[in-house]
Parts: C-alpha cells; sequence; structure tokens
C-alpha cells in the first residue's frame, strides 16, 4: 500500500510540474555543439514570467577543460545575440564546470528571440567572445 501511495504521489508531482512549467511559458531548447566537440551537449530550459521577463537555464556535459580549445582559456562563458537589429552581444556569465565536466547556469533576460552561444574564455568578464561556440542554440518565444 505504501509502495503505491509513493508511486502515485511521485506521478502527481511530475504532473504538476509539468503543469507549472506549461503554465509559465516553459520550453526547452538543444544546443548543437561545434565539430571540435562532438561529444558536448547542451540544453536550455526557458521559462517566461506574466510580466514577460524570461529565465533560462542552461545544462551542459561534456565540457573540459576549456583551456584545451584556448590555450588563454579558464572558462567557458555564455553570450546572448538578440535577434533585434544593432542590439550588441550581452556576457550572460561564466558556466562552472565540474570535475564531471557537467555545469549549470541560470540568467533572466527580456529578450524573446536571441542566439546563445558558449564559447572559452580568459576570463568570466570577457566584453565578446573570442573563441569560437563551442556549444549554440536559437531561443525564439512567441
Amino acid at each position: 500500500m505504501l509502495h503505491r501511495l509513493r508511486a502515485w504521489s511521485a506521478r502527481a508531482f511530475i504532473a504538476a510540474t509539468m503543469l507549472g512549467a506549461a503554465a509559465c511559458g516553459g520550453s526547452t531548447f538543444v544546443m548543437t555543439p561545434d565539430a571540435t566537440v562532438p561529444f558536448a551537449k547542451g540544453e536550455v530550459s526557458a521559462s517566461i514570467a506574466d510580466d514577460g521577463n524570461g529565465t533560462y537555464t542552461v545544462l551542459v556535459e561534456h565540457l573540459g577543460d576549456p583551456a584545451k580549445l584556448n590555450p588563454q582559456a579558464t572558462t567557458y562563458v555564455l553570450w546572448v545575440q538578440p535577434k533585434k537589429e544593432d542590439s550588441p552581444i550581452q556576457n550572460m556569465g561564466a558556466i562552472k564546470v565540474d570535475s564531471d565536466y557537467n555545469g549549470e547556469h541560470t540568467f533572466n533576460t527580456t529578450f524573446k528571440s536571441f542566439d546563445l552561444t558558449i564559447t572559452p574564455e580568459e576570463s568570466a568578464d570577457a566584453v565578446k567572445p573570442s573563441g569560437r561556440d563551442i556549444l549554440k542554440t536559437t531561443i525564439a518565444i512567441d
């Protein structure tokens, strides 16, 4: 009986979570790896609040030492290039990769349509990308 109750509770929690994500305008986008890092994986989960602000969580797997891709690099940086004309590319922060080569970074933006890229950089506060795009995707939220 207890086993059935736990199974039901787990299904109810998953259903409620999915319903909550749908109600908040949740979407998921898969990132494409560069040919030099074919095992790298990335996924972006988007949630848009009623006020129009978006929260984006980027999950990455199989990202090794950035210095192996760019000798000066010490970190991976997440970039947003809005689709609006004359909008500059924006540094959304560094992705900390753990010893298992996985990482996560959450950021907020009001943009609904943009390119999202990850590059190896010398520092987390880089003002423009200096390396190649290791992972990339296009975000388009209606």
